[in-house]
């Protein structure tokens, strides 16, 4: 059994889940939070998983996945490709500019 974050969280439903991974995502490109941050967001609001239960389901160890969400290593693809993985999420290349990256997305 997966442990949740919290007893008294509900889970989202598969409509809500889309979204949060949606407005993570959008934020994450924009710059607004880091990796770390929408790793953990996701791991926590989607999923409402606790740390030692999502870096069993990703393949991982808890001190990669706590790295990774502090922003603390460098990390190859291959690995963050596997903790972003159950979000439908892979390393890609994106625009450094965000008013390109603005342009982009509302085209």
């Amino acid at each position: 059994m997966r442990q949740r974050v919290s007893k008294h969280v509900q889970p989202l439903t598969t409509g809500e889940q889309t979204t949060a991974i949606n407005i993570l995502t959008k934020r994450l490109m924009m710059e607004e939070i880091t990796q770390g941050v929408a790793l953990r967001e996701l791991r926590v609001r989607v999923l409402g998983l606790r740390q030692d239960a999502y870096s069993a389901l990703v393949g991982v160890s808890r001190k990669t996945l706590s790295e990774i969400e502090n922003d603390k290593g460098n990390y190859t693809p291959e690995i963050i490709n596997k903790v972003f993985k159950p979000f439908g999420l892979k390393v890609g290349l994106v625009p450094t500019s965000s008013q390109v990256l603005s342009a982009i997305l509302l085209n």
